[in-house]
């Protein structure tokens, strides 16, 4: 059971704002037309985010699979809103790839389109009616130090992030297999999680179409995670809307270096755990409410981001020290090669004196 100190300790902290985002060449595939929109297929590869601890690249390993984990005996229905960037107010193109899932979209690291309150209950377009979302790396992980996780939300200007919680499992279901039904299915959590708060995250950063601001669609998916289908409902929801970023270091999530983990998951800001075994069964009400409002407690709207584990980019003086280093060994080695010739030298100039 987490204890109340750690507890507090763990909500202190993770307000690791994220206050850049540098983009590689934007990539630009032919339009792909599926359930009645015309993707783009654009893709602007993120490939640092700036922090008050430094920057930090996209390199670590990459989630095998991400899970959608809904009550099986929740009233709402099984939607799935998807929200995508446009060229315009009035557009319904959305410039963004598209996924034909939600393991997709977050596979994806595209920052032109995410999930529309993925945690929030109810009837209405608003609402996804998802308990929790697992990713999951088959056979582990074991942690390095300053590996980290970096997620975005889509917000109104003047807000600053939208609150969730966020927990590492350590053990799943058939010690990791694949059968249907229990595919990573989290048996064992490291602790009760982390609590990340509302307006926790940065300030308005630029999206992969350069500004700080954009054009937003929403559509709304009925057959689950699966988005292949025609969304019964598309919105345009306007301008005016910012991205904004939070860095959430493993330490914080109580993980150490060295920990082997097996994923982790995230879910709504009212989930209420008192130990890290209330978060195994998401079908527990007790623990993981039914009625999860949009406006409050489950609005966060990820992005399809976050399934890469990221790493700080060296310091400069880190390069020169290594470089300091190297070229020490290099001529202690150089010494070592040379000595011996240097001293037969010396030995038959002085049998020759």
């Amino acid at each position: 059971m987490l204890s109340g100190a750690l507890a507090l300790a763990l909500s202190a902290q993770a307000q690791i704002a994220v206050t850049n985002v540098t983009y590689g060449t934007l990539v630009n595939n032919a339009d792909i037309v599926q359930g009645g929109l015309t993707f783009r297929e654009q893709y602007a590869p993120v490939n640092t985010v700036t922090t008050s601890l430094g920057d930090y690249r996209f390199d670590g390993p990459v989630a095998s699979n991400i899970f959608v984990r809904r009550n099986a005996g929740g009233t709402g229905p099984n939607n799935t809103t998807v929200f995508y960037q446009t060229s315009g107010s009035t557009s319904t193109a959305p410039l963004g790839q598209y996924a034909s899932s939600v393991q997709n979209m977050f596979l994806s690291n595209n920052l032109y389109e995410g999930l529309r309150n993925p945690f929030a209950n109810g009837a209405g377009a608003q609402n996804s009616n998802i308990e929790r979302l697992d990713f999951y790396y088959a056979g582990g992980y074991t942690v390095q130090a300053n590996d980290s996780l970096v997620f975005f939300d889509l917000e109104n200007t003047g807000n600053f992030g939208d609150g969730f919680r966020i927990a590492a499992f350590t053990a799943v279901d058939g010690a990791g297999d694949l059968d249907v039904g229990t595919a990573g299915t989290p048996t064992t959590y490291a602790n009760s999680g982390l609590l990340v708060a509302a307006d926790s995250f940065g300030g308005p950063i630029n999206s992969p179409t350069g500004g700080t601001t954009g054009n937003f669609e929403r559509a709304t998916y009925t057959n689950g995670d699966n988005l292949g289908g025609t969304a019964s409902s598309v919105t345009n929801i306007g301008s005016g809307l910012n991205l904004v970023g939070i860095l959430i270091r493993f330490a914080d999530l109580g993980i150490a270096a060295g920990t082997t983990i097996q994923g982790f998951s995230l879910m709504a800001g009212d989930t209420a755990p008192t130990s890290a075994a209330d978060l195994v069964n998401w079908n527990n009400v007790a623990y993981y409410p039914t009625n999860t409002s949009a406006t409050a407690t489950g609005n966060m709207d990820f992005m399809g981001f976050g399934a890469t584990i990221s790493r700080p980019v060296p310091e400069p003086s880190t390069y020169g020290a290594i470089f300091i280093g190297l070229s020490t060994l290099f001529f202690g080695w150089r010494r070592y090669r040379v000595s011996p010739w240097l001293r037969r030298q010396a030995q038959s100039a002085g049998r020759r004196r």
